[in-house]
Formats: structure tokens, sequence, C-alpha cells
């Protein structure tokens, strides 16, 4: 307002005393004479504009504001970072607050913009929360805002706001971003600690930039590299790796840092300043600044040349060995200890032998290697295998199988029980082969010394390792073992009236008979002429299914062993004593039953054999033994013999 009071008198003055001097006569233009008193007013206006705008640069370099000046002394004394805020406006900015934020060469253009100009836009509503709250009342509201740097960065702050009394005028204090010298140390210890954990690892580090470029490696990647000499200056990270894997890394990374993915993990090939290539496996993590922008990644870079050699020459070994046994003539298998013979593993080589592919053996519902073994060596596959086993022994046998064709092949199968550290069976494994005319030849020797050709009964020397093996099955598993005696004493007479033919075709009948008896446990044999041999170790009723009382043998249990071999002797009495018919003739034979049961004492196959036979003559002699099968009362019995 002074400066125009001013300027108009200027103009009065100018007026008043030029144009009475100058008259129409002098050939001077009255409006000329009031164009220039308008320049000079016009002038002395703009000095005046010029004044006014020095005053206000002054106030906002750091000037004391005439609004509030004790508030105004106290922020210019402050050595923490404060500006001063008129409404939303920044009237005043301290030293310290453009030393920090780095505004010292930019004062000029922030003191009188609004102070929200400096706050990121994520802050802005911290910043107008923080203004309503500030009291009139001198008291003080605390937060925290992000504030922009001179240098283009934001950082967050805390912040306390103080409200002029009486005044409009806000002050935003800032904590000293200086820490004390303890804080100093303590901090430089930190990095220093850090620095050498960096610098001693053995695995090597690394750090990216959004290009890519390396821009920090730690000693174990340059002796990783093989890089000599301590030079800071790296190519980009690919320049290390493959040709051939570069596109995908970079690929890969490119993923990573635009934020797709929080973590990679791949193998690369990398090339070594000796130029030696090696595989390595990069862990990597991408890196963000404090405003959550990502700025790059660090990883971590592991050698793992000699694992993948490991591998590599493992999948060698494994094509050697399916080239090996695809190539062997013979059907390798590895498979479960059950009736059905369960194939987990078979060999290429099973399809010339059987006439199936390997995942049709191995696919139960397709087929089952039970079903190829001939019907009547399953039981001798089955009881071999099992005697063998049970001692730890690898079995080695050989039996008829038919193939996918009908053709009936003898094979022979060598392979063993598979056994925990536990002594657990697993199961089995081993391999079987087409055998010869000759192999052939000595089967068929062996077989008949193995089986009794009259009865089809196994012979009694297959009948004691049988018998030997049920011991010791019972022992393992606290069960009781029972050996009956079989003694028929009709044959001489059916000999006398019908001749020796006759007999023998009773003989095959009643071995016929007794194999009814037969289980996976449980099994019979012929002695000699007259003389049978039965063991019993299942007394279920599932394999009890030829006797009549098998219900009520099973309840009895091996608390009452004793009983349940009687209820078994009588049942076998009865087995014999059926009517027999040959050629329109029926013959009805007479037995004698013995009995021998192991209970607390394991003995011998051979004396639990002799205990019944002798048992089974006491019994035809009239004699009425008690239980004559126990070893002590069979002692008795001979005793009162003699």
């Amino acid at each position: 307002m002074t400066v125009y009071l001013f300027s108009t008198t200027l103009l009065v003055l100018v007026v008043g005393l030029v144009l009475p001097r100058l008259g129409p006569g002098q050939g001077v233009d009255v409006l000329l004479y009031i164009a220039i008193a308008f320049a000079l007013a016009l002038a002395s206006g703009l000095l005046g504009l010029a004044f006014t705008f020095g005053a206000k640069r002054a106030v906002r370099r750091g000037m004391r504001s005439s609004a509030a000046p004790e508030l105004t002394a106290f922020a210019e004394n402050l050595s923490t970072p404060a500006v001063l805020l008129d409404n939303d406006a920044l009237v005043f900015v301290n030293g310290a607050f453009l030393k920090h934020a780095r505004w010292e060469h930019h004062v000029d253009e922030i003191v009188g913009m609004p102070f929200g100009n400096l706050v990121h836009p994520q802050s802005l509503l911290e910043l107008t929360k923080l203004l309503a709250q500030a009291g009139g009342e001198a008291e003080r509201t605390s937060g925290s805002l992000r504030l922009a740097y001179g240098d283009g960065t934001f950082r967050r702050h805390p912040v306390t706001v103080l409200r002029g009394r009486g005044s409009r005028l806000t002050l935003l204090q800032f904590p000293a971003p200086y820490a004390s010298a303890e804080a100093q140390r303590s901090e430089a210890q930190i990095q220093q600690h850090c620095q050498d954990v960096v610098a001693q690892l053995p695995q090597a580090l690394f750090r990216i930039d959004r290009e890519q470029n390396l821009i920090f490696v730690n000693p174990a990647w340059r002796s990783m590299l093989r890089i000599v000499g301590g030079g800071g200056d790296f190519p980009p990270l690919a320049g290390f790796v493959h040709p051939e894997d570069r596109p995908t890394l970079t690929a890969r990374l490119t993923t990573l840092l635009d934020g797709h993915i929080s973590e990679l993990i791949t193998v690369v090939r990398m090339i070594r300043a000796d130029e030696t290539m090696f595989h390595v496996e990069l862990r990597c993590h991408a890196v963000a600044d404090q405003e959550g922008h990502l700025v790059g990644a660090v990883g971590l870079a592991l050698d793992v040349s000699s694992s993948r050699r490991n591998e590599e020459a493992l999948r060698a070994s494994r094509r050697s060995l399916r080239m090996l046994l695809s190539n062997v003539r013979a059907m390798i298998y590895r498979g479960q200890n059950n009736r059905l013979w369960s194939m987990e593993f078979v060999s290429e080589g099973c399809f010339e032998l059987t006439g199936y592919e390997a995942s049709e053996l191995i696919d139960e519902s397709v087929t089952k290697f039970v079903s190829l073994i001939h019907p009547e060596d399953r039981e001798l596959v089955w009881n071999e295998i099992q005697a063998r086993v049970a001692v730890g022994e690898p079995y080695e046998l050989t039996y008829r199988i038919i193939d996918r064709s009908g053709q009936t092949k003898w094979v022979w199968d060598q392979g063993r029980g598979i056994f925990t550290a536990r002594n657990e069976l697993l199961g089995l494994e081993g391999f079987i082969i087409e055998v010869t005319r000759r192999q052939l030849a000595e089967e068929s020797a062996r077989r008949r010394f193995v089986f009794e050709r009259s009865t089809g009964l196994a012979n009694s020397a297959m009948f004691m390792d049988r018998l030997s093996f049920a011991l010791a099955f019972a022992r393992r598993n606290a069960q009781p073992c029972a050996v009956f005696a079989v003694r028929v004493i009709d044959f001489d007479e059916v000999s006398a009236r019908f001749g020796p033919e006759y007999a023998d075709r009773v003989l095959v009948q009643l071995g016929q008979r007794l194999q009814a008896i037969e289980s996976d446990l449980n099994g019979a044999t012929l002695l000699d002429k007259q003389d049978f041999a039965i063991m019993l170790t299942d007394f279920s009723t599932a394999a009890l299914g030829w006797c009549e009382d098998a219900a009520r043998v099973a309840a009895l249990g091996p608390e009452n062993s004793t009983a349940a071999v009687e209820i078994v002797a009588e049942s076998l009495r009865t087995m014999v004593g059926r009517p027999l018919r040959v050629e329109g003739h029926e013959f009805r034979v007479t037995a004698h039953v013995g009995w021998s049961l192991a209970q607390s004492e394991f003995p011998s196959a051979l004396d639990m054999i002799d205990t019944a036979l002798a048992a089974a003559e006491a019994t035809g002699k009239g004699r009425t033994p008690g239980t004559p099968g126990t070893l002590d009362q069979q002692e008795q019995a001979d005793d009162e013999a003699g």
C-alpha cells in the first residue's frame, strides 16, 4: 500500500510542476506529458515490488517471522532439524534441516511451497493427522513421516509437532540424525564383524544390480572363479556363465528382479578365469531399498561339480546295469515272500523265459508268478525256499513253469532272503534260468529221492528237513510242535489175499488221503511199508480242515495241548480206517497212532519220530500209556516194557 501511495504522489508532483511551464505554444502535446507521468509511476511501483519481494525472501532464508518471533527464534537455535509451517506452507527451515535433508542449495525453492511437496505421497495422510492433532496449548504430538531429500531419495523419520500459543504457526522437529560416539563405535564394530564374516565365509557370495552387473563379490567368489588380482571391476554375471546357459539365466534373473518370484535356485555351467568349466548352483534373493523398490539381488554360489559327476556316474552305472540285465538270458527278480510270489522288480529277460513282459509280472491284476509254477511243484518251491530262508541260507531249486504259450519248462532258481539289521525278512531276490537236458535228467533223479513214488508224499529225507524247520519255527514263535506215527497193520493180509500189487495200490490211496494234511507248516511222509509220519505245527482251524473236531482243537490251544493232540490222533485213526476201494474191492485197514509233543523242550527231529513210533507200538500192544507222546513219559513206558 505504501508503494502505491508513493507512486501516486510522484505522479501528482510531476503533473503539477511540469505542465504549467509547458504551454501549448511549445508544441508539446498534453497527452505526451500524461504518458511520461504514468511511466514514472510504473517505475516507482516496480521498485516498490522489488523491495517487498526482497523482504519476503529474507524471511524465507531464515529471518524471524513477525507472527510468532519466539517460536521462530526457538526453531532457529535448535541443533536438530526443524521447520515452521503456516497452515501447510513452509515459512522457515533451520540450518540443521537443510544440512541433514541436503537442501542447502535449494532453500529458495522449498521455502514458501507447501510442506506436503517434501513428504512422500504415502505419508500425506499422516501429515494431515499430525497437524490436526497439534493443540494450541504447547502440547506435542508425535509420529513419523517419509521425507524427500535433495538427492531424490526418501527416508522415514520420527517427528514431533508443536503449535505456537496464540499463533497459526506449527513447529515440526525431527530427531537428531547423528548418533552418539558410543553408538557410532558400536555400529562400526558391527559393520566390521559383518565384513569379516563375509570375507571369511567359504561360500561364494555376490551382489548384482538391476542390470545384472556384479557390484560385490567376496574372496571365496574369486577363489572359486580362480580370479587373480584384486581389481574391483567385474563383467556382468552372465559373463562368467557358459554361453548356452546365459539366455536362460538372464531371463530367470529378470523374473526375480521384476518381483515375480521371491527366490531363484538354478544350476548353470560357469567358466573360470583359466577357461575351465564347472557346474554351480545359484541361490538368489531380491534386494529392496527403504522405499520397497527392488534394486538388485544377492546370491550364493555353490560348486556342485563333484556331486554332478557322481550323479552322472550313477546314471551311467544304472544304464550299464540295465543294459546288462536286458542282455542276460535270465529273469532277475526281487519280490515278496508270500504264496503269490509277488514281484517288485523283474528284468527284461522274463519275456524270453515266460512270454510275459516285466510290467505284466509286477502288476498282479494281469498275472501272478505263482500261476506260472507247475501245480505239482508249487508246494515243493514254497517248502524248499521257506526251509532255507528260515536258517538264513541261500536257496537253489529246480522246478517246472508253464509259459504264456502253455509250454512246460524246467527252470533253475537261485536266490536268498533280504533281511534288515534286526534280522527281519524283507523279501527275496535272485535269478531264474531255463535248465539244459542234462540238468533235467539230474533233476529227475533228485526228485525220485525227494518224493516217495508210491504215495506222492515227500520222502523221509525231505520230511526230516521240513520237521527240523518246523521245530525251529516253533521255537522262535513259542508254538507247540507234534509228530504222529501211523502204523497200518493190515498190509500183510491184503498182500496175501489179493497180491502185492493190490497192497501197493492201497498204500498209494492212503498216501493220497494223507496229502490233505499238507499245509505251510504241516506235512506227512512214508517211513516204510507200514509206517507213516505226520508233523503238525499249525493247529488252526484252517490248517486242520481234514479233522472233524478242528474247531475244538483250535479252541483248546497251547494251554491244553495234550488234549488237542489226542483229538487229532483219533481223527487220524478215523481217516486211515475209512474203507478203500480198489478195482471194485473194498478194503478196510486198522491203524495204530502214537504221538510225541515237544512243549518246553525242543528235541531233535529224529528223537520225536522215534518217540512217536514207540508210542504207536505200545498202543498196538494194548497199552494205555496216558500221554505217551512226551519224552519223559516215553522213557517211563520203556522202563515198564523192560
